[in-house]
C-alpha cells in the first residue's frame, strides 16, 4: 500500500507542476511573443549589419558568400592591411 501511495503521489507532483507550466505558458504568452518579436528585429538587425560589411569587404571570387565568422575575420584583416597602407604613405 505504501508504494502504491508513494507511486501515485510522485505521479501527482508531476501533474501538478505540468499543470503549473501550462498556466504559466498561457498567462505570459504576451511577454514570449513580444520577446520572440524583439529577438527577430535583433537578428534582422545583426543580419543587415553584416551584409553591409560583406559588400565592404573585397573577395575572390566576387559573388562569393562570406560565413559571418568569415566576414569579421577578413574584415579586420582589410582594416589592418588599410592601416598599413595610410602608414606606408
Amino acid at each position: 500500500a505504501g508504494a502504491m501511495r508513494g507511486g501515485g503521489g510522485a505521479g501527482q507532483a508531476r501533474g501538478a507542476a505540468g499543470a503549473g507550466r501550462r498556466r504559466r505558458a498561457r498567462g505570459g504568452g504576451g511577454r514570449r511573443a513580444a520577446a520572440n518579436a524583439r529577438e527577430r528585429d535583433r537578428t534582422h538587425s545583426v543580419n543587415t549589419a553584416f551584409g553591409a560589411l560583406r559588400r565592404l569587404i573585397p573577395t575572390r571570387p566576387a559573388d562569393r558568400r562570406l560565413s559571418k565568422v568569415e566576414t569579421l575575420r577578413l574584415a579586420s584583416s582589410y582594416i589592418s592591411h588599410l592601416a598599413n597602407v595610410l602608414l606606408l604613405q
